[in-house]
């Protein structure tokens, strides 16, 4: 079976990234593989998928795909290929953990019940990246219509607090918006005390840059130079007390 389509993704650089990656989170999908002692190459090859596409998925990054629906087709075969059954699904999803059944029921059904399980969790994050898409879209102002659509205007999110991990799910908000995230990586500082949308003086900039800061709730500023847009830029701060 063929790996999902994913749309071109800019090369980070590591030596930005990597620092504050040095103690790496364990997703369900990570501790399933590191329980097997299996690299991820050795479980792309199983599932049918890439070896990058099964790190995006250990590390939680939706947007790194090309849609909500390439993230999901990945995640199925990335659970068969783990060949999780519904015992271990539970557990690694945070639900009660039932007693293990007796040898007589088949093999086969715990399986696919374990893949149902895992599926049913990660199906109900991507609906919610997909439903906060829809719910921005109800809630536009009219003076947003005549504005070129979000997949046309391309987002650059930096990291401005030290945390990494909430900068990925607030670049994976941003792409269930219908924006193009075409880079995430550190700012020039850790400081930052606000999440903000920088926008461009160019025509039309600031009230694109309004709309994905209506979108987000958070402040908007002009840049200091750029021409273009159709690029914007956001300062990713810390939490707010309502999202910790």
């Amino acid at each position: 079976m063929h790996a999902p389509r994913l749309k071109p993704q800019p090369k980070l650089s590591l030596a930005l990234v990597s620092p504050l990656e040095s103690e790496r989170a364990r997703s369900l999908f990570a501790m399933a593989r590191l329980r097997r002692q299996l690299t991820e190459e050795q479980v792309a090859q199983r599932s049918g998928i890439t070896a990058e596409q099964v790190h995006w998925l250990e590390e939680g990054r939706v947007y790194a795909f090309r849609s909500p629906e390439d993230a999901l087709a990945a995640a199925t075969l990335l659970v068969s290929g783990l060949a999780i059954d519904n015992h271990e699904a539970r557990e690694l999803a945070g639900l009660p953990v039932l007693p293990r059944p007796i040898q007589r029921n088949p093999r086969g059904r715990l399986a696919v019940a374990g893949v149902l399980v895992l599926i049913t969790v990660v199906a109900a994050m991507l609906l919610a990246f997909a439903l906060q898409g829809k719910t921005g879209d109800v809630l536009r102002n009219e003076k947003h219509v005549s504005l070129p659509a979000p997949w046309r205007v391309k987002v650059d999110v930096l990291n401005g607090s030290g945390d990494i991990e909430y900068t990925r799910r607030v670049a994976s908000r941003i792409a269930a918006l219908g924006y193009t995230v075409s880079n995430v990586r550190k700012a020039d500082r850790f400081d930052h005390t606000h999440s903000t949308v920088f926008y461009t003086s160019a025509k039309n900039g600031k009230a694109i840059g309004e709309r994905l800061a209506d979108e987000l709730g958070v402040e908007l500023l002009p840049l200091p130079r750029g021409a273009n847009p159709l690029r914007l830029v956001y300062i990713v701060g810390p939490k707010s007390l309502a999202e910790k």
